[in-house]
């Protein structure tokens, strides 16, 4: 039986840390596939496309000479009728001048561009959020996998103390306790099986595909052997500053809000009305022919501080953005370091973690069981170093998903893909 158990821990540790990637045929994606599927399919995409293409409609409403008027009237018509009065034939047309309509229509090009940064940060989101559910799922798979080798463990344990117990060697709380520990494995089986459950759900809702309902992820182990990232602090904030949609959705307020203060500006400039018509004088029999043009006055006084006020409305807001970008350059360049300090202490933890903790506490585990075979320990010594070993590598094993998971939350941060697989 001595010899079993150690076969059985041998296997164990030999096991740690290499997740089985092995997956059906169907259904077999990677977490590229997810991306992709995500990226075209995603139902929280197809809004933001038409929300695009109402803005950009926009761009032909307002590039446009206004409509002009054809006008018909009667005039001078006597209450005694006794002639048929004066008939007139109008036509008139606005003229917008001094570059106004293609000032509207850059103003209405940045608007349509807003559904663009829009979708760029919902991709952002959408992948964010399949990496945290992939990696999280291939949590669950290796505790799994732990929690079956472990309960193998037990139930060897077990019927080691049974046998010991049928030659008066053991006693039966040692059976009962053992029991117990098997017993919480089940449970933990549970729960974990159940989150992996919701894990597939949610990574079948994102990307829109069928997974199956034994998916697995694959590839992980690839990225858990890859030597760490080294990442240039400066070279981040400065693809951070470009990339980051907070900075893209700033710069279109920023220069849209110029474009405004140009059209308000433009006010200043008079707009034309063109007419030309033909009358017809019935008592007289004659046939006339008639020429206007129509200036507006926007330098009146009233009018010019109405403008006044405008432009000064947007220096103000021009100035307030500034300050957004200042403040928002803080802060997520302060956000950018302490992503990479978390990243910095995960990856120390892991180093510590699967160097020097987990060797020592699975040595001790074999020590323990050789002292128990023996009678030179207590079960309770035995139970102690088995709960340890299980709870370093499941540290270890939540630590290494952490770091893939900061390296995800820095990605988005950046608006750049550091770090792939698949």
């Amino acid at each position: 039986m001595k010899l079993i158990l150690l076969n059985i821990l041998i296997f164990s540790n030999l096991s740690f840390g290499q997740p089985d990637s092995s997956i059906n045929d169907y259904g077999n994606f990677g977490l590229n596939d997810l991306i992709s599927s995500a990226l075209k399919t995603n139902l929280n995409l197809e809004p933001i496309e038409y929300e695009k293409k109402i803005l950009s409609a926009k761009i032909n409403q307002v590039n446009k000479q206004p409509s002009p008027m054809l006008q018909f009237m009667i005039d001078y018509l006597p209450v005694n009728l006794d002639n048929a009065g004066e008939f007139s034939l109008l036509y008139s047309q606005p003229l917008r001048l001094f570059g106004k309509l293609g000032a509207e229509e850059n103003l209405a090009k940045q608007n349509a561009y807003k559904p663009v940064i829009t979708k760029i940060e919902l991709e952002n989101e959408l992948i964010k959020s399949i990496k945290e559910n992939y990696f999280m799922l291939s949590v669950s798979e290796r505790l799994l996998e732990f929690n079956y080798e472990f309960q193998q463990i037990l139930i060897s344990i077990t019927k080691s103390i049974e046998i010991r117990y049928s030659v008066g060697k053991g006693n039966q709380y040692e059976i009962m306790k053992s029991n117990n520990e098997l017993q919480k494995l089940l449970l933990e089986e549970i729960d974990l099986r159940n989150n992996k459950n919701i894990l597939v759900n949610n990574l079948e809702t994102l990307s829109n595909l069928d997974l199956p309902n034994d998916y697995k992820t694959k590839n992980i182990e690839i990225l858990l052997n890859i030597s760490p990232l080294e990442l240039d602090t400066s070279e981040l904030i400065t693809i951070m500053k470009v990339n980051n949609t907070d900075f893209q959705y700033l710069d279109l307020t920023k220069e849209e809000n110029i474009l405004e203060r140009k059209i308000s500006e433009l006010e200043r400039k008079p707009d034309l009305t063109l007419m030309s018509g033909y009358r017809y004088l019935s008592k007289s029999k004659t046939n006339t022919l008639l020429f206007s043009i129509s200036l507006d006055l926007p330098f009146m006084p009233w009018n010019s501080k109405r403008i006044d006020a405008i432009i000064e409305q947007k220096n103000l807001t021009e100035k307030k953005i500034n300050s957004e970008l200042k403040a928002l350059k803080q802060n997520r360049r302060n956000e950018l370091r302490n992503i990479l300090i978390k990243m910095n202490s995960s990856l120390e933890k892991i180093k510590y973690i699967s160097a020097i903790l987990i060797p020592q506490t699975e040595q001790t585990f074999k020590s323990a069981l050789i002292g128990y075979e023996t009678t030179s320990n207590e079960f309770i010594d035995l139970l102690d170093t088995y709960r340890s070993t299980r709870e370093n590598n499941r540290m270890l094993i939540e630590e290494e998903i952490n770091y893939l998971i900061l390296i995800s939350d820095l990605e988005k941060l950046v608006g750049k893909e550091i770090l792939t697989i698949n």
